[in-house]
């Protein structure tokens, strides 16, 4: 038991933590990222954008309905790309000769919105890492006391704690759930960095 228990105790440590780092010679790793992806802690607009200068800072699209409607279901990531060029579309025609600013000003809201969705998940993501890494910690540690526990009654003497092992277990359990369970949200922050692509790529087209 006590071999098994080391065995899956390294398997998790390594594959949690270190395995990040592989492939990754000169980058620097936050150790508490608990993603495989690279950590990226900003997205940038010009890696998507071509089109006219946005103004990021605007808030004159809440007055416009249109503009609020569409930049809604752009930054509603529930909402199908093909639908968001359906919308694209119906506002080109209907707007007129306002319809390119109007869907700038759409864009340059989403885009925002997008962002801080993108940033709330990265930090969220940062303080689950920060947590795995604490239970990493208290697992080596309830390790070294199951092994030391062994030793002595290996040597006749009386054991330490007997539930300290179910402790190791469970906490080796509960830091597995949460390292397989992560892995979907670990795909989000990339996930909403290709919806931002592609509504700039539709953009531009109706332009």
């Amino acid at each position: 038991m006590r071999d098994a228990v080391r065995a899956v105790l390294v398997i998790l440590l390594w594959t949690g933590f270190a395995s990040q780092g592989v492939g990754q010679t000169g980058l620097k790793v936050d150790p508490d990222w608990p993603c495989q992806q690279i950590k990226t802690p900003t997205f940038s607009l010009a890696s998507v954008w071509a089109g006219p200068q946005l103004d990021l800072n605007s808030q004159s699209w809440r007055s416009e309905a249109d503009v609020a409607d569409l930049t809604a279901k752009m930054a509603q990531r529930r909402i199908s790309m093909s639908e968001v060029e359906s919308a694209i579309a119906d506002l080109k025609v209907k707007a007129g000769g306002d319809a390119d600013s109007k869907l700038l000003a759409a864009f340059a809201a989403a885009f925002e919105d997008l962002s801080r969705q993108r940033s709330q998940i990265m930090e969220g993501l940062d303080r689950f890492g920060r947590k795995q890494r604490g239970l990493a910690d208290r697992i080596r540690a309830e390790n070294a006391a199951v092994q030391e526990s062994s030793d002595q009654n290996s040597e006749g003497q009386a054991p330490a704690g007997g539930d300290s092992e179910e402790r190791l277990q469970l906490d080796i359990r509960v830091f597995d759930d949460r390292r397989q369970t992560i892995s979907y949200v670990c795909e989000v922050p990339t996930l909403i960095e290709q919806r931002i692509g592609e509504i700039a790529r539709a953009v531009q087209k109706a332009l």
